[in-house]
Order: structure tokens, then C-alpha cells, then sequence
């Protein structure tokens, strides 16, 4: 019994060896079959597979291209329509315009027609016109002539007044309000100064003058002696103020009034002059030339 359990176990393990080794053959060759067939795919599939996927990526570009020029047309085709509308609407307002104009026409005809002769009408407004134009011509050369009148009054005015505020103040026995100069010479012992400046810069004799120092007066002059272009001032006694000294190049300067001497006279005013361009104004003759004016007081040559 034994022997014979064996036997059977002897063959099944020689058949299940033998179906074995079968299935191992076929394993094998399945396994042949399907690299060829993964060597197949790698060579021709697997290029034409990323082929198709290439195309189809730059189908789905050319795809959305398309699709976003077909949305700036439709754009522009909505831009084009809303100009064409905006076009048939001025069309239709230049229409009333035209027609408005042709009303306008018609009645300016009828009314040309009334009126008479075109040209008779044209030459008389050219007529007066010119007219116009040489009354304007004229009124310009008036104007013209006044305001030459008027600055020559105020230019007379004005030297008048210059002359009337030197009398003023020559009359009142002062000197020039504008005198600027300094010492040139001490003489101690007289009690006098000179001074570089004259009757020509306005020192009056007998007029009074402050020695400024520092923006203060430290003593008074009285004129004595005036030339044309010296003059000698005595100094005022009890006017030096304590520890002071005078020194040559010490400033003079006249002595204020206690009173406004004259006021200039404000100047005319000149009277509006209107142009016109068709026919300029004759060109007026030069104002005569008004006599010169008080000379300046003389500058000091130590400033």
C-alpha cells in the first residue's frame, strides 16, 4: 500500500513537473511576444501617438486664435456699426443745415430784391465807408496832436515846478534838500570848513548844514563864502556835540525845513488815442524842446 501511495506521489510530482516546465515554455515565449509587441509600440506607435498629441495641441492653438480673431472682428464690426450710425446721424443733421441754409438763401434773395441794385447799394457803402475811415484819420491826427500838447504841458509843468520849489527853497535861505557832499578842509583856527560844491549844486549863503556821522548830526555849518562850484561855511557854535572831532571827509548834508517847501503838480493825464488799422495817422510834427532843468547837486568825489 504504501509502495503503491509512492508510486502515485512519484507520478504527480513528475506530471505537476511536467506541466511545469510546459508552462514555463509558454510563460516564456507570452513574454517574448508582448517585448515585441512593447519594441513595436516604441518604434512605431509611441512617435505617431506624440505626433497626434503635437497636433492636436497646435490644432487647439490655431483653435483659440481663431476663436479670438473672430472676437476682435465681431468687435470691430460693433465699432464700424456704431460709426456708420453716428455717420447716417450727422448725414441727417448737415441735411437740415443744408435746408436751413437754402431757407436762409431764399429769404436773403427776396430781401436783395427789395433793397434794389446790388452794385448802387456796394458802391454807396463803399463810399461812406471810406468816409468812415477818413474821419477816423482825422480824429487820429487830433488825438495825436493833444497828447503832444498835453505831455509838452506836463514836461513845461514839470520844470516849472522844479524851478518853483528851487526859488522856494533859495527864497527861504536853505540849500538844496538833494546836497550830498563832504569836508575838504579844517581851519581850526577861523572856525570854518570849505566844502567841494557851489551855487551849482544848490549852496545858498547864509543857509544852515548838518555834519552827519554815523546817521547823526554832530555839529551845524552856516554858509559864509558861495562860488560856482566851492563855498565856506562857518561852524555854528555850541552845534559840536562833546568829544567829537571834526575830520575832513566828514558828510554835509543841507538842514531840513521845518515845513514842506512845494509839492510837485501830479501830471496830466494823456487822452486815449484809437487806432485804426485801414489808414494809420499822419505822423505829427516833434514837440518843441523844453528849456533844461535845474542841475542836480554835484556828486562828492569822497563817496
Amino acid at each position: 500500500m504504501q509502495t503503491t501511495l509512492g508510486i502515485l506521489t512519484a507520478l504527480v510530482f513528475a506530471v505537476s513537473a511536467f506541466l511545469g516546465f510546459k508552462n514555463m515554455e509558454k510563460y516564456k515565449e507570452q513574454i517574448e511576444v508582448r517585448q515585441a509587441e512593447e519594441s513595436k509600440r516604441d518604434t512605431f506607435l509611441r512617435p505617431k501617438l506624440e505626433k497626434t498629441r503635437n497636433e492636436r495641441d497646435d490644432t487647439k492653438t490655431a483653435k483659440e486664435e481663431q476663436q479670438k480673431a473672430a472676437e476682435d472682428k465681431s468687435a470691430e464690426v460693433v465699432a464700424q456699426q456704431k460709426k456708420l450710425d453716428d455717420l447716417k446721424k450727422e448725414i441727417a443733421a448737415k441735411e437740415d443745415q443744408v435746408r436751413e441754409q437754402k431757407a436762409s438763401i431764399d429769404a436773403l434773395a427776396d430781401r436783395l430784391k427789395e433793397l434794389g441794385d446790388v452794385k448802387e447799394l456796394a458802391t454807396k457803402m463803399r463810399r461812406m465807408s471810406d468816409e468812415l475811415v477818413q474821419l477816423q484819420s482825422d480824429i487820429d491826427q487830433t488825438t495825436n496832436k493833444l497828447n503832444n500838447l498835453i505831455s509838452e504841458k506836463n514836461r513845461t509843468a514839470s520844470i516849472i515846478a522844479s524851478y518853483e520849489e528851487e526859488n522856494n527853497w533859495r527864497n527861504a535861505t536853505l540849500s538844496n534838500p538833494k546836497l550830498a557832499t563832504r569836508i575838504t578842509a579844517i581851519y581850526d583856527t577861523y572856525g570854518f570848513v570849505t566844502l567841494p560844491v557851489g551855487n551849482n549844486a544848490g549852496v545858498v549863503g547864509g543857509s544852515t548844514l548838518d555834519i552827519v556821522r554815523d546817521g547823526e548830526v554832530v555839529a551845524k555849518l552856516l554858509v559864509k563864502t558861495v562860488e560856482a562850484s566851492t563855498a565856506a561855511a562857518e561852524i555854528i557854535p555850541d552845534s559840536l556835540r562833546p568829544d567829537t572831532v571834526l575830520m575832513v571827509g566828514d558828510a554835509v548834508r543841507a538842514s531840513a525845513a521845518k515845513k514842506p517847501i512845494s509839492a510837485t503838480p501830479a501830471p496830466i493825464p494823456t487822452a486815449p488815442v484809437e487806432t485804426t488799422p485801414a489808414a494809420p495817422a499822419e505822423p505829427t510834427a516833434p514837440a518843441e524842446e523844453a528849456p533844461e532843468p535845474a542841475a542836480p547837486a554835484e556828486q562828492d568825489p569822497f563817496q
